[in-house]
């Protein structure tokens, strides 16, 4: 009896780059997610005076995309009031996972006070960012 339609074997082999496709496109998610809902420094909302010099947007441009392993790095210089860099460099680095479909991919802010920040210390993002971001993927994968 021959087999009909698509063989088992050919199947097998789309599962890869599928799982790569989903993968990326998950990360690219959260990588936007997190970037859109991160809270960018405004000294007119705060109690007490800013730093002098003080520009907001560290926190955005810290957020960082790593592939099979934590990024431990921050730089508080990394200004990205907007994200644009933030985003283009994390797109890059999930866009370089294509033929390694099931690697991990990390997204994560590493600034000092990032916890903080999540725990709902920013009037801009009072239920944090990571954890909103990351139930939205859950929801939309359903």
């Amino acid at each position: 009896m021959a087999w009909k339609g698509t063989r088992p074997s050919a199947f097998g082999k789309k599962i890869p780059a599928e799982v790569g496709k989903r993968t990326r496109a998950a990360a690219m998610q959260a990588l936007s997610g997190v970037i859109e809902r991160s809270p960018v420094g405004n000294p007119d909302l705060w109690q007490r005076p800013a730093p002098e010099g003080y520009v907001g947007g560290a926190f955005r441009g810290n957020n960082v995309v790593s592939v099979s392993a934590p990024d431990y790095s921050a730089d508080e210089s990394a200004i990205d009031p907007d994200g644009q860099r933030a985003l283009a460099m994390g797109s890059a680095v999930i866009a370089a996972t294509r033929g390694a479909p099931f690697t991990v991919i990390y997204v994560q802010n590493n600034l000092p006070y990032a916890e903080r920040l999540e725990s709902g210390y920013s009037g801009q993002a009072p239920a944090g960012v990571y954890a909103i971001t990351f139930s939205n993927l859950r929801e939309a994968s359903r």
